[in-house]
């Protein structure tokens, strides 16, 4: 009797070992599947043109998307979206000691830019996100603070919709030594600050660390007076590295 009792636990135990496996297997599969099934409309097509972009932008942004498509995001990534402030920084990787962290920064684009590329981002659901954006849009108008300002509230509405457990990172706008846009980097970063406090993002002061008391860019971490030189990407790091 008691080995007819041991041997009935074990045909149990057995059974519960198959369905666990088998629901393990399916687990494994719908991910695999999830991650296979890659939709035709996850990177924009070789021929967009944004209207937004300099020529040069126009030629090297499907480049970029190509190099993407090569080098695809992995759920759950630390993405890093931007110009070619973000493009420069290289391997994000490296400058915040993590490897989950991809760079997605393509050099000369604008809000527009990243509005037509975000279902790579929002499709491999990340972690965490940083945004950087708008200095491109502002030289090429500086009277369009606000739609700037309303492009990025998109890319962060888009995010949130359809990847809703991604934290958001929005960080200001650098300072330059552009005259004119002096006063418009500072309209634009008081208003992602102001929208912070309503929408579901975190609010990161970039600017406040590379500004003299003129306004202009510190040019101890700047090789042009816009782009940054591995000075200011040690800061511009060590701020992230802290937050993560």
């Amino acid at each position: 009797m008691k080995k007819y009792s041991i041997g009935k636990s074990l045909f149990f135990l057995l059974i519960l070992s198959f369905s666990s496996c088998s629901q393990v297997n399916k687990e494994t599969i719908s991910i695999e599947e999830a991650i296979i099934d890659i939709p035709n409309n996850l990177y924009p097509s070789s021929d967009l043109v944004i209207a937004s972009h300099s020529d040069w932008t126009k030629t090297h942004y499907p480049k970029r998307i190509a190099e993407f498509k090569a080098n695809p995001l992995e759920i759950g990534d630390i993405v890093f979206i931007g110009n070619s402030i973000t493009e420069q920084g290289e391997n994000w990787a490296e400058k915040i000691n993590n490897p989950k962290a991809k760079n997605r920064g393509i050099a000369g684009d604008t809000t527009e830019g990243i509005l037509a590329r975000l279902n790579e981002i929002t499709f491999y659901k990340p972690e965490k996100t940083f945004l950087l954006i708008g200095i491109n849009d502002l030289f090429h108008n500086p009277d369009t603070v606000e739609k700037i300002h309303e492009n990025i509230l998109k890319i962060i509405d888009e995010i949130n919709t359809k990847s809703p457990n991604t934290k958001i990172f929005v960080q200001t706008v650098l300072p330059t030594t552009t005259e004119n846009l002096i006063p418009k980097i500072k309209d634009l970063n008081a208003a992602l600050e102001n929208s912070s406090f309503e929408k579901s993002y975190t609010f990161i002061n970039l600017y406040q660390r590379f500004v003299l008391l003129n306004g202009k860019m510190n040019m101890n971490f700047s090789t042009d007076g816009v782009h940054l030189n591995e000075k200011g990407y040690a800061v511009w790091s060590e701020i992230i590295k802290n937050i993560i």
